[in-house]
């Protein structure tokens, strides 16, 4: 994947146990919090005051959409639209203009559909033009306490 400045190295999916990101750490913790015995918390119980302002620039909200399956941006923080060059808040990832890049994140959402839980991966890439490693956190949310509704991403640069 090259065009808009991507050009992804290497992908891997991680136990959640193996989270090195400080952020990473507390997203998953507050997501427990709030989902209590449930399989996962719904939107409005995560309070945008309790996140780490730092962090709030790199988090995106996705609805799920079904008929045909997609995904939709709610909220594209200020450092994805920096990064990508484009605000994706309002559009699908149907609609993201990488084809490459838009089966790889389609497919990152899918399988938190798929493992109803929280996944965890690292990427390395080449971002324009100057290496770049990250750690990708998706919670999934639900609102009805049984279909997953929304995933939060939460992206967190490694060194």
């Amino acid at each position: 994947m090259s065009r808009d400045g991507y050009d992804l190295k290497l992908s891997a999916s991680l136990a959640l146990s193996e989270a090195e990101a400080e952020a990473t750490r507390l997203f998953l913790d507050l997501w427990r919090r709030k989902a209590g015995d449930r399989f996962a918390p719904g939107r409005d119980d995560i309070d945008w005051l309790e996140l780490p302002m730092e962090v709030v620039p790199r988090i995106m909200i996705v609805d799920v959409l079904d008929d045909p399956r997609d995904f939709r941006y709610r909220y594209f923080g200020t450092w994805h639209v920096d990064c990508h060059g484009h605000d994706m808040t309002g559009k699908c990832v149907s609609e993201y203009p990488d084809p490459d890049y838009r089966d790889f994140v389609a497919n990152d959402y899918a399988n938190v559909l798929a493992v109803r839980a929280p996944t965890l991966s690292t990427v390395s890439m080449t971002l324009n033009d100057l290496p770049y490693r990250c750690e990708i956190l998706r919670l999934p949310l639900s609102d009805d306490g049984r279909t997953i509704d929304k995933i939060m991403v939460v992206e967190s640069e490694l060194d």
